[in-house]
């Protein structure tokens, strides 16, 4: 009797693992494919706000809570928007309130509240003032881009419960470790990533600046101080080999250009990718972090043609030093902050 009440448990954990594994591949899939079949740039934003959803929100999404993220998104976009073109002769101004903003929005995260919602302000507030002051054209253009892909990514996410219904009981937060970071220590570690990165596109103009933001705030919102050091040059090592497998998806997608392949392929790939990140532990954040630059990796070398062996190194050079700054920024931020934690206790010697 126990034998077979332990085997219909082991049956139903594997059930749920495979619709978790299917949500995500298909999910994030479709999104791609969907905005490449439909024009929409840059393709990467719905795929990768999928992923998001689907890893930080493990059930069905209730009507009210999609649609305010889509609201959310709406407001945050519009906001970051309107606030680089109101201030923009006005640079350090503008720097300072987004600044302001950036830190609410961390905190809120760190405190475990909203934590969606909180991203999605993120991605918002670090991308979209920056690329307006580039290119002030992209005003309209971008928070368009950011409300759809957000509605496109909702409008997965739902469908893909609905096909693969089965998901884990909800496990309630545990309580925070011994000599655990503050909300307050983790928001300000997080602006003296991010802040100092924005600051350097804008001050070099350089363009390429969107999908290596995006890239940065995912690998920030994933990071724990409480990890090892093998952890945080794990989370570089994910941002190189997910730009390099979105380069070799590139490759092997010019030799049969059409979308019913990258669909194949992108499944394959991503499928793969999800059994890490469903299996959960410090490993499901690192893939996380390889399967987003990995997405926006394909979508900007679609967008720009056939392959340029300088063109995308270049591209990967900048993922994996920004990555290279953001951890190694954390880990010195927050080691020099708390010199006096307390170590793990050593074994009693006998």
């Amino acid at each position: 009797m126990t034998t077979a009440a332990a085997s219909d448990t082991a049956s139903v954990q594997d059930e749920i693992r495979l619709h978790a594994m299917l949500r995500f591949g298909v999910g994030v899939t479709a999104a791609f494919v969907l905005c490449e079949f439909l024009g929409w740039l840059p393709s990467f934003l719905a795929p990768v706000l999928t992923a998001i959803l689907l890893v930080n929100v493990p059930v069905r999404l209730p009507l009210k809570m999609a649609l305010g993220l889509v609201l959310t998104m709406t407001v945050a976009a519009l906001f970051a928007a309107g606030l680089a073109s109101l201030l923009r002769g006005t640079p350090v101004v503008l720097f300072g309130l987004i600044a302001v903003c950036v830190f609410v929005a961390f905190h809120a995260m760190a405190e475990g509240r909203a934590r969606v919602p909180a991203l999605l302000l993120l991605i918002c507030l670090s991308v979209v003032p920056v690329m307006v002051m580039i290119a002030p054209a992209l005003a309209e253009i971008l928070p368009m881009a950011l409300i759809r892909g957000t509605a496109l990514a909702v409008v997965v996410v739902i469908g893909v419960h609905m096909l693969w219904p089965r998901v884990r009981p909800p496990v309630p937060p545990a309580a925070p470790a011994p000599g655990a970071a503050t909300p307050l220590s983790l928001a300000l570690l997080s602006c003296a990533v991010v802040l100092p990165l924005m600051l350097f596109y804008l001050l070099l103009g350089i363009t390429d600046a969107l999908p290596v933001l995006v890239g940065t705030v995912m690998l920030v919102a994933n990071f724990d101080p409480r990890r090892s050091q093998m952890q945080a040059l794990a989370m570089i090592i994910a941002n190189f080999a997910g730009g390099l497998l979105g380069l070799l998806l590139h490759v092997v997608l010019t030799t049969m250009p059409n979308l019913l392949f990258l669909a194949l392929l992108l499944f394959l790939v991503l499928l793969g990718l999800a059994r890490r990140i469903v299996a959960g532990g410090p490993v499901a954040g690192v893939v996380l972090i390889a399967c987003n630059t990995m997405l926006i990796i394909l979508s900007i070398g679609i967008a720009s043609g056939p392959p340029s062996l300088s063109l995308w190194l270049t591209r990967v050079f900048q993922f994996v030093l920004a990555g290279a700054f953001a951890v190694g920024m954390m880990n010195l931020v927050w080691h020099r902050a708390t010199p006096d934690r307390p170590g793990p206790a050593k074994p009693a010697i006998r």
